[in-house]
């Protein structure tokens, strides 16, 4: 396989995890949040048992694991749940641009676990980022603290669960990074968080909305648990043989690409403050990226002015 293709499977993997918003709020508006979220894991953590297999378990440490594995099962709750309560198409859409702080967020937490020294254009982008949501908030009107207030106050749960979900991703990620050993146990951590939104179901779940599942929310949920698992796939693939500097630079898109698929998805139309909101939050992460990666970036530029290849 080319380097060229594998970059280009990698993409999708942001593409199919761009398009999970809008498919869980499509099946949730049907059979509920609750069904929802654990028939979308179910499905998924089948994929991936067959990709991936189980790890072995013996090659990772006890605390990483167990901690790593809490830290994924909360953050999948928190995100997926925040998605499926929103209270509109337009609302799931702003709730999920919450989440997309984490590339800043994880920025930030490797400056305090001293994995990158401090550059004060991290708190900037984490800034700028910050401002995007709050820019979201203020609706299709003119800026007013009030209205961004009243937004916010219109469905506390969704928020805060999306922004808690996106410091506990962050902290994940720089977890995996620093005691992981390169290993991805993901195939486990679906599997544990299934097991508990089944034992949530069995205690205190309704099945009732089951039988008013229509063929095309079948088909959706099918889709949406296929981007889900499948999209770890494609990802491994584009990192370990693709570009993973391009790979890495475009997903720091992805509140864009989740947005306008999410629009299509949900048929809702979004505000200009909206779009507005959207590219700072994505230029805040931007930010915090090539502030951490400037080195690396100007040997990129240097090597390819003077005509190497990359």
């Amino acid at each position: 396989m080319s380097r060229n293709l594998a970059t280009l499977i990698g993409f999708s993997a942001i593409l199919q995890w761009s398009s999970i918003v809008g498919l869980l709020k499509k099946v949730s508006f049907d059979i509920g949040a609750d069904l929802a979220v654990t028939f979308m894991y179910s499905i998924s953590a089948l994929i991936l048992l067959v990709l991936f297999k189980i790890p072995d378990l013996k090659l990772l440490s006890r605390g990483y694991l167990i901690f790593a594995t809490l830290l994924f099962v909360v953050y999948e709750l928190c995100f997926s749940y925040a998605i499926a309560l929103a209270q509109t198409a337009q609302q799931a859409i702003e709730v999920s641009l919450v989440n997309y702080l984490w590339p800043s967020m994880t920025i930030l937490f490797l400056i305090l676990f001293k994995e990158l020294k401090f550059n004060i254009l991290v708190l900037c982008g984490l800034g700028i980022s910050m401002s995007g949501i709050v820019l979201i908030q203020s609706g299709s009107g003119s800026f007013e603290w009030g209205t961004v207030l009243q937004n916010l106050q219109a469905n506390p749960v969704s928020y805060m669960l999306a922004f808690i979900g996106a410091a506990l991703w962050s902290l994940y990620c720089v977890i995996t990074k620093k005691y992981s050993n390169g290993h991805n146990p993901i195939t486990l951590f679906f599997l544990a968080i299934t097991a508990v939104l089944w034992l949530k179901m069995l205690l205190i779940g309704d099945l009732t909305p089951l039988a008013n599942m229509s063929f095309s929310t079948l088909g959706y949920l099918l889709i949406l648990s296929t981007v889900t698992g499948l999209g770890y796939a494609v990802w491994n693939i584009g990192i370990i043989q693709g570009n993973i500097t391009v790979l890495v630079a475009l997903s720091y898109f992805s509140p864009i690409f989740s947005s306008v698929i999410s629009m299509f998805i949900l048929q809702t139309a979004l505000t200009v403050n909206f779009w507005h909101g959207a590219v700072l939050v994505t230029a805040g992460s931007l930010l915090c990226w090539i502030s951490t990666n400037w080195q690396l970036l100007k040997n990129k530029f240097f090597y390819m002015f003077n005509g190497k290849v990359l």
